[in-house]
């Protein structure tokens, strides 16, 4: 009896495990070796939804929002600091010299000197040429004189005298005959006294010229009656063309000036005063070069400079920032980011160095230039932020979130 019932444990044992071997061998089948069912293509497939949160964040740092690095333009010797670091200084403000400014002053006094000189010697130059001008046009006036009247000695010498002038000129020497015999009786009783005597100083005077006034109605008459000789003639020709000669030159001069001083003697004095402003601007910008200013108002974050030091212009020795507004820039935007940007966003920044603060802010620029940053391209995106009384300094870490409209 109960080798009966062994038996039949054995024989269920057995179909159990043949029912388990032919399951699995079906399941290997279908997943395995059965033919692969062809799938009915479907009408449209339906586009997945990409969620797209509210807020951007980015990560950043803390700068002025406006900073600049200082040092002179030339080598030199630093005579004087006039700040310290941390100190407020306003545009404008000298902040340290270098040795050499009474030098460059000397320099720059000599430049405007020579300026001065110059323009002076170009106004002398247009002075002169008024008064050359007006001497000229005289010098015209008179040559068109001497020629009329060349002309006119030439022309009598081919006229011959009127018998009226004839008889004039005869009544000129008889009177002037008359005059000088009459002085000469009027000086014969007065021959004895002294030559100093007044009376026959005067006697003798008006002797002399009644001889001349006799001489001069002779020669007249003597040309009126004479004809001219062929030697006249030519020396009247030579007195018209010399005199006509000269005309032309004066009217040349004159034509000259009229156009203003000489082309090339402008040319030189405005050449100098071109010069001399150079110079002096030369001068100018060494005498700056030896002055370190302030070029907006803010706070010296950085100083380095001591009296005594040599300077270098390629190496910054003073920072300066106006550290009363503050912006941060972003480092970790990328190409898709910015594209969901635009200024003027608002923006609330978070500060590391005040955990549970919000400063809001605004979206102000996005930089033009994108950057590689570990295979990625960047961009910088700057935000104004409002630090209220926080102690906000520069290169703090910072995260920013962008509220995106829907």
């Amino acid at each position: 009896m109960d080798g009966s019932r062994g038996s039949t444990r054995k024989i269920l044992i057995a179909a159990l495990v043949v029912l388990i071997l032919s399951l699995v061998g079906f399941f290997g089948y279908q997943n395995y070796l059965a033919p692969l069912r062809s799938t009915p293509t479907p009408v449209a497939t339906a586009v997945a939804e990409v969620y797209e949160p509210d807020i951007l964040s980015a990560e950043g740092k803390v700068i002025p929002r406006q900073s600049i690095e200082l040092n002179f333009n030339t080598i030199g010797k630093v005579e004087t600091v006039y700040v310290q670091e941390g100190d407020q200084v306003s545009a404008g403000q000298l902040l340290a010299r270098l040795e050499g400014r009474l030098r460059q002053e000397e320099a720059v006094e000599a430049a405007k000197l020579e300026l001065l000189s110059a323009r002076q010697a170009l106004d002398v130059l247009n002075e002169n040429t008024d008064l050359a001008l007006a001497q000229a046009n005289q010098a015209v006036v008179d040559a068109r004189h001497d020629v009329k009247n060349a002309q006119r000695a030439l022309d009598s010498l081919y006229v011959p005298a009127s018998e009226s002038q004839i008889e004039t000129a005869e009544a000129a020497v008889a009177l002037s005959k008359k005059l000088l015999e009459r002085a000469h009786k009027e000086l014969t009783p007065l021959e004895k006294k002294p030559v100093s005597d007044p009376k026959r100083a005067a006697a003798q005077i008006a002797v002399f010229a009644a001889e001349q006034q006799y001489l001069a109605t002779v020669r007249l008459l003597n040309s009126l009656n004479s004809k001219p000789g062929q030697a006249d003639i030519e020396r009247a020709e030579a007195a018209l063309a010399l005199a006509q000669a000269q005309l032309e030159k004066t009217e040349h001069e004159a034509d000259v000036l009229s156009d203003g001083p000489d082309p090339d003697q402008v040319a030189l004095a405005q050449g100098r005063i071109d010069h001399a402003q150079a110079q002096l601007k030369a001068a100018q910008a060494s005498l700056e070069d030896l002055e370190l200013g302030s070029p907006f108002a803010g706070e010296i974050v950085s100083l380095d400079l001591k009296v005594g030091d040599v300077v270098n212009p390629s190496v910054p020795r003073v920072i300066l920032a106006d550290t009363t507004g503050w912006q941060v820039e972003t480092v970790d935007l990328s190409e898709t980011d910015v594209g969901r940007l635009q200024p003027g966003m608002q923006a609330t920044v978070r500060l590391d160095a005040f955990p549970g603060r919000e400063f809001p802010g605004h979206l102000q620029k996005i930089s033009q230039i994108g950057k590689e940053n570990r295979g990625l391209t960047t961009y910088t995106v700057t935000i104004d932020f409002e630090a209220g009384e926080a102690p906000v300094r520069w290169q703090m870490t910072a995260l920013v979130d962008f509220l995106l409209e829907p």
